[in-house]
């Protein structure tokens, strides 16, 4: 019994010590970029009913969509290289607050270069619209399909998989939309039109302010007819 005693008081701290390293939630990669956004709002707060454009690295690099989409107020919270469930795992902080009229959502790529399934980077979209209609039911999205850039090739399967999947499921919703921007960065062959992609040095994977031009000449007019079928979000 004294052995037993003895040995229980050298242990432990140790085991203390391990539990606490157990229960210890790891820092989220993006946990630097969510405090900065939140840091904005706190100092300059964003509109209210606004419309919203959250995803990844696709959405952040969207400088110039307050002049595009004027006279919308518009909020970007898109943070590169997110996937789709870390944008649900944040919509706490940035979604949910902003009470958005209409959100342009652009993200899955990530996912799905990763390995993840369509099926399933769907269902995490699915899951991230359903959390903002608990709230308002007429809230409008505007879902950007998965873009077959040249540094994706290996991936371009599950991408049509995906976008076929995702333009089922706005066709199925109200006042979900989808639209296919690989149509005007893309030749008909899928081949990428070079003076619409950034340069980046491990291959072409964003558009370029030429792309983002071209991708409003078609996501404009959508949202304007999002716009008009939402309603500013339930009081």
């Amino acid at each position: 019994m004294k052995l037993l005693s003895y040995f229980l008081l050298f242990i432990g701290p140790w085991l203390g010590a391990q539990t606490a390293t157990e229960v210890a939630q790891p820092k989220s990669r993006f946990a630097d970029d969510i405090a900065k956004f939140v840091a904005q709002d706190k100092a300059n707060p964003p509109p209210q009913n606004a419309l919203l454009i959250a995803g990844s690295s696709s959405a952040r690099y969207w400088i110039s969509a307050a002049e595009d989409f004027k006279p919308y107020p518009v909020i970007n919270r898109g943070f590169g290289g997110s996937k789709t469930t870390e944008v649900l795992a944040t919509m706490d902080r940035i979604a949910l607050p902003y009470h958005p009229r209409l959100v342009i959502y652009f993200a899955g790529t990530n996912d799905l270069a990763g390995g993840s399934k369509a099926e399933d980077v769907l269902e995490n979209i699915r899951q991230y619209i359903e959390r903002l209609r608990n709230e308002n039911p007429k809230i409008g999205f505007v879902i950007m399909a998965g873009l077959k850039s040249p540094k994706r090739k290996p991936h371009w399967a599950e991408f049509d998989k995906f976008n076929q999947l995702l333009q089922k499921f706005c066709a199925a919703g109200k006042n979900l939309y989808y639209v296919d921007h690989n149509k005007v960065m893309n030749k008909p062959n899928g081949e990428a039109i070079a003076a619409y992609y950034r340069e980046e040095g491990d291959g072409a994977l964003h558009a370029n302010a030429a792309g983002y031009a071209e991708i409003i000449k078609i996501v404009r007019p959508v949202v304007d007819k999002a716009w008009i079928a939402s309603d500013p979000a339930a009081k």
